[in-house]
């Protein structure tokens, strides 16, 4: 087994960060699935204003620094990727220049968004060959055997575009923005698997977790009467008592937007069941650090 490895995804609604192990049989994997995040909405205002704000920007910095000193103590040696938010940003080379300056020993590497979706593929799949749907805050994924495509619709952009409203107003403004924006270069064929916060929240919802446990996701499958049946209930609660739910801190008014998204791929990919996972980019991020003689 090789040395652990420590990876962190600087996402557009958040930073995550876990420590990885390589097995025996060459994949990566998070000794008992211990994933921690820390929410900076980054991507907030990027499809307004074209530039990643200032406090955001000291969040995500702060935020890695915290990481970067958990994976020292641990002997672990730090890596980055970012995506959208990053990627999309006319100033992303402030952050990046302030993230060398605080964690000097950390190698952060902005990734595609096709290169995104390929990794979260091949760390969420396991060899299984089918679809992957991807749901993060600035961007979604689709990827399949012979193609990956990203699209700038994540729960945060889609905050912006439609804040906490009625579910049915939501679910028209939200539908016509992805139809707009959305278009596949072919099939995509079943079995559907799922990743990204949105995803597994409602996964973890679905399942009545009190408290996060990725572990369990695997045996769910998400169908369309599910989903709405739980955006319907969670629009009933209003955003107050969505806060207090312990699965939904940081993330209560963006859960709906973010629900509203997979619906809509849901619908127009026709998927009767998807089966969330908690593995997907970091994994797959490891993984190819470790093939590129990196790690």
């Amino acid at each position: 087994m090789s040395a652990p490895v420590a990876i962190l995804d600087i996402g557009s609604n958040s930073v995550r960060f876990a420590i990885l192990e390589r097995g025996q049989e060459g994949a990566f994997f998070v000794p008992g699935g211990r994933k921690e995040i820390c929410t900076t909405r980054l991507g907030k205002g990027l499809d307004k204003t074209g530039r990643l704000s200032p406090v955001a920007m000291a969040d995500t910095v702060k935020a890695c620094r915290l990481f970067c000193d958990k994976a020292e103590a641990a002997g672990a040696r730090a890596y980055a990727y970012a995506t959208s938010a990053v990627r999309d940003a006319s100033n992303r080379q402030e952050l990046l220049d302030a993230l060398k300056a605080a964690c000097p020993d950390m190698q952060v590497f902005l990734l595609s968004g096709e290169e995104e979706g390929r990794l979260a593929y091949e760390g969420a799949m396991g060899g299984n060959v089918g679809t992957l749907l991807d749901i993060g805050g600035g961007s979604a994924q689709v990827v399949t055997p012979s193609w990956s495509v990203s699209f700038p619709t994540g729960c945060v952009r889609a905050q912006d575009l439609c804040p906490e409203d009625a579910l049915p107003r939501m679910r028209d403004t939200i539908y016509t923005w992805l139809n707009g924006r959305v278009s596949l270069p072919g099939l995509a064929s079943a079995p559907f698997f799922g990743v990204g916060g949105t995803i597994t929240t409602l996964g973890a919802l679905l399942l009545q977790q009190s408290r996060y446990d990725g572990s369990q996701l695997s045996a769910l499958r998400i169908t369309p009467e599910l989903l709405n049946a739980l955006l319907q209930r969670l629009s009933a609660l209003g955003d107050e008592k969505r806060a207090q739910m312990p699965l939904l801190v940081r993330r209560h008014d963006v859960i709906l937007q973010g629900g509203l998204i997979l619906s809509w791929f849901m619908e127009n990919l026709s998927i009767k069941a998807l089966t969330p996972t908690d593995r997907g980019g970091m994994e797959g991020f490891a993984g190819w650090l470790f093939e590129k003689g990196i790690v």
